[in-house]
């Protein structure tokens, strides 16, 4: 059967869906990135931040303005790196901000009022938001009067899908994907998706080549049936799907991150599941260079203190490095919601009647962190963690891929030499900046060296060699501490 594909926003944009040799796609995923985050529209926001209306531009409207040039300059080199992933995830808020429904990250989607877990706010938030209405438009041009398949893989992207279907009409929608899959009869009850067909149908995935080194086929596997011989993969998995990948498949491995909700050796890693897991084989067979932790902050029966301890462990101890924090969610379950285990500690699920969408249970229990804590917790780890290591810029497909070689001097991918035209942040005006999108950080720089630093900034280590000794020192270690180079000159 040949079908006519449309991928909404908002889905990890390093993937795309391996389809049959008749099937069409349409990428509105795509085309909703390039849209919001092409550097021009970011550097009009820039400008329009510098002159705010009371003609008076604030530390922060300044500092605002300077990261989203920074993030203009970034995406303009046209590279395929973390950089860009930073400075799409900065692109996104800012162009979300003044929605009044929405908020938008690289790797997430909030609602203004309610969550992704309510099909009633959803439907809300779809028609409140002007966001999509473009992709909406461009889907009903391309199929005209045609049946299409909403694949619709995750809950960030209902809001968007919601949208498309009523410019389409839902009686010319098949919805289709693993989030519609799950939650089929909830959708169906939804207005927008009121008519709409059904199908279990999800494609397999593959990383966009443009992310993959060299351009290879590289497939996307969440689970252990995922993976099929001979074929160069990646993934994020859970540690028990990991183990029953068989010896031959690590051989094809490009890099995986590894989801760990309790950690104290590598024989005894728990995943979001509860099930503990030996991973000693795992690592002897792939080598801790392409496996990275996600480590869940806040897991039951685990207190501020453990939490920090086991990220601790991993951010400076033997084994894969740390690659993220997250704040522990309790997979969702039908059924009555009594007292239950997890990993051999007692908690008690709690009834959300409003989430017909539900992806997670809230819970209770002795010594569990409740959830203001853990997100702060996590703000607080990703904070230290972040300024003296590679954390993810967020949970995509392409940051799964084990790290090349990288010359130490090599200019960050996620820093860029940026011009403030007013006041600057610091109120000394116009002048020559270093911003860095990964440690947040910005400083200025004297005239003098302005064209110096921009050659690094282009990839020219050549020129340190026409600096005097004092003034290389000087200048590397203000790049060093800025996070802009990664070791002195």
């Amino acid at each position: 059967m040949t079908r006519r594909v449309i991928l909404p926003p908002l889905y990890d944009l390093s993937l795309e869906p391996i389809l049959g040799p008749g099937d069409e796609l349409f990428d509105a995923n795509a085309e909703f990135l390039d849209r919001l985050c092409a550097p021009v529209g970011l550097r009009a926001w820039a400008e329009s931040a510098a002159r705010p209306a009371s003609g008076v531009a604030t530390a922060e409207t300044a500092t605002r303005a300077l990261f989203a040039a920074g993030a203009a300059t970034i995406l303009d080199r046209g590279r395929y790196d973390w950089g860009r992933l930073r400075a799409t995830g900065l692109a996104l808020r800012l162009t979300a901000e003044a929605d009044p429904a929405i908020r938008l990250a690289v790797d997430d989607v909030e609602l203004v009022n309610g969550t992704t877990e309510s099909g009633a706010d959803v439907v809300s938030a779809a028609a409140g938001t002007a966001l999509f209405a473009p992709e909406a438009d461009r889907a009903r041009s391309w199929a005209p009067g045609a049946r299409v398949h909403l694949l619709v893989e995750t809950d960030q992207q209902v809001p968007a899908a919601a949208a498309v279907a009523v410019a389409l009409g839902p009686h010319r929608v098949t919805l289709c994907g693993r989030f519609a899959a799950a939650h089929r009869r909830a959708l169906r009850a939804l207005a927008p998706f009121a008519g709409a067909e059904f199908e279990d149908w999800t494609p397999s995935w593959r990383l966009r080549r443009e992310w993959a080194p060299a351009g290879e086929d590289i497939r996307w596997v969440r689970d252990a049936h995922q993976w099929h011989p001979g074929r160069p993969w990646a993934g994020w998995l859970a540690p028990e799907q990991a183990v029953l990948l068989p010896a031959r498949a690590w051989r094809d491995c490009r890099g995986v991150a590894l989801t760990v909700a309790r950690f104290s050796a590598w024989s005894a890693v728990t995943g979001v599941s509860g099930v503990d897991t030996d991973l000693e084989t795992v690592r002897r067979l792939v080598g801790d260079d392409r496996l990275a932790v996600e480590l869940l902050v806040g897991a039951p029966g685990l207190d501020a203190e453990a939490t920090t301890t086991a990220a601790r462990r991993l951010r400076s101890g033997p084994g894969p490095r740390l690659a993220g924090l997250s704040p522990f969610r309790l997979t969702s379950r039908t059924g009555p919601r009594s007292s239950t285990m997890w990993g051999g500690v007692p908690l008690t699920r709690q009834d959300s009647p409003r989430h017909d969408l539900p992806r997670w249970d809230r819970f209770h229990g002795p010594g569990s962190l409740d959830d203001a804590d853990r997100q702060r917790i996590t703000g607080a780890l990703t904070a230290e963690f972040g300024a003296e290591t590679e954390l993810y810029p967020g949970r995509l497909a392409c940051c799964a891929l084990a790290p090349g070689g990288q010359p130490s001097a090599t200019w960050e991918p996620s820093a860029a030499v940026v011009e403030a035209s007013g006041a600057g942040p610091d109120g000394r005006g116009p002048g020559s900046f270093v911003v860095n999108l990964r440690t947040g950080s910005a400083f200025r720089l004297h005239p003098r060296l302005t064209p110096v630093v921009r050659r690094l900034a282009s990839g020219d280590a050549a020129v340190w060699q026409h600096l005097s000794d004092t003034v290389r020192t000087k200048l590397s270690g203000q790049l060093v501490r800025a996070g802009a180079i990664r070791s002195p000159q």
